[in-house]
């Protein structure tokens, strides 16, 4: 077995709280970066003999655990206001140092000044008159005070670093579609799509086809090359492309034996291309963008972009969706990729299919994103149509007088989509 969890120690950080004219008052507090503010309070309020909670109303549980530090990795650098409950109104200072060694306070405090200058300070404890030990401020001793924060946060310690255990491998980019779909199939088959991706080699590295990439980018060129360099009146209607022409585009690839299908697959080209903003309407007449220029001509990186576009969601970079709707999309191009579909046709069977995979008993997992702070926004709920814009997508970069049958550039895409960031080889146009 090759999987250990690797042991870290946790980033330290000191906290300098500085009055002016009060010597006496100032302190060092060593803690571990990005703790809650409440620990600077409490160990600063110790330090000067009084109780670490100001309020009366503190209900006298301590949520100090120091595994809370755990949850925030980076340096907290909190502002004076801040850090309510402090007695003084101290300047802050944080710096980042060095983890103390094993077994030391998990949570610190030390003087920043001199015994002499203590001493010598007005209003110091060394001048404050003797009072008993029921009423008086407790003097700051170094040691009973850490021995006190000890006692209630315990000691430095290493800590088992379990992101690992959040991805289903760490090998499989995340996010992205592929470890979606491992993520919400049931324990047995999410140990059958690994074995799967591998023996079927989808993981490895990209070896772009020169005339796969111009297989891939043929329709969508075409459209281009229909606009020019000043593109084309908007039609009166829809505001894009008159259905006349894109009728015509359509005829020349040979996508369409009926009227019905010629103009679905002529809207659908449409909107794909403006969706992927390609194309844009620009003082009555619809142009191509300047991203319109990386599909000019094949290049190495042609797959990869066309990959971006399939995956799209209509939230931009944000994706909205439910788990079950990523997860579909994924299946569509998991069959498209491993080779299982020949034809667009055998889609929605496969994914009916592979759905029942899912995980509906796994709470972890939630399929339909009821518990996601989205749910409820438009095109966010009930979003069943992934997979069937993923499918009409990918039909759109079919070759010519072959609307739907999947080739080899079209599978190439989808393993771009299906796995980004793939390894790249690269070859000369």
């Amino acid at each position: 077995m090759t999987i250990q969890i690797p042991v870290r120690m946790p980033t330290f950080m000191r906290v300098e709280l500085t009055v002016d004219g009060h010597p006496e008052l100032d302190r060092a507090i060593d803690l571990p970066s990005g703790s809650p503010h409440d620990w600077i309070v409490e160990a600063y309020r110790l330090s000067l003999g009084l109780e670490p909670h100001e309020s009366s109303e503190h209900d006298g549980i301590d949520r100090c655990h120091h595994d809370e530090a755990y949850a925030y990795p980076r340096p907290s650098r909190p502002g004076i206001d801040e850090i309510p409950g402090l007695p003084h109104d101290p300047v802050v200072d944080i710096c980042a140092i060095e983890t103390p060694p094993v077994g030391t306070p998990w949570l610190s405090v030390s003087s920043l000044s001199s015994p002499s200058e203590v001493s010598g300070a007005v209003g110091s404890p060394a001048d404050a008159p003797a009072t008993g030990w029921l009423t008086g401020e407790a003097p700051f001793r170094e040691d009973d005070v850490n021995r006190e924060l000890l006692r209630r946060h315990g000691v430095v310690q290493p800590f088992f670093d379990d992101s690992d255990l959040w991805f289903v491998d760490p090998q499989l980019p995340s996010p992205s579609p592929i470890a979606t779909l491992a993520s919400a199939v049931t324990p047995a088959r999410r140990l059958a799509l690994l074995a799967h991706v591998d023996a079927a080699g989808l993981r490895r590295p990209a070896d772009p086809d020169h005339s796969d990439a111009e297989s891939a980018r043929a329709p969508l060129a075409r459209l281009l090359d229909l606009l020019g360099t000043v593109g084309m009146a908007q039609d009166a209607t829809t505001g894009w492309l008159p259905e006349a022409e894109s009728d015509r585009l359509v005829r020349s690839l040979g996508w369409g034996e009926t009227p019905d299908e010629v103009r679905s697959r002529g809207d659908a080209l449409v909107s794909f291309a403006r969706r992927a903003k390609l194309i844009r309407r620009f003082k009555g007449r619809v142009v191509a963008t300047a991203l319109a220029r990386t599909l000019r001509v094949a290049t190495p990186h042609t797959l990869r972009i066309l990959a971006s576009m399939m995956v799209a969601g209509e939230g931009g970079l944000l994706d909205l969706r439910s788990t079950r709707s990523r997860a579909e999309e994924a299946l569509v191009l998991l069959a498209i990729a491993d080779g299982t579909a020949a034809h667009v046709d055998d889609l929605p069977g496969l994914v009916v299919e592979g759905s029942r995979a899912f995980d509906e008993s796994d709470v972890r997992v939630d399929l339909d994103g009821r518990a996601s702070p989205w749910a409820g926004l438009r095109g966010v709920s009930d979003d069943d149509g992934g997979a069937a814009r993923t499918v009409e997508r990918i039909a759109l970069l079919s070759a010519t007088d072959a609307y739907g049958t999947i080739t080899s550039a079209m599978r190439e895409v989808a393993r771009h989509a299906l796995i980004p960031r793939l390894p790249e080889d690269r070859y000369v146009p």
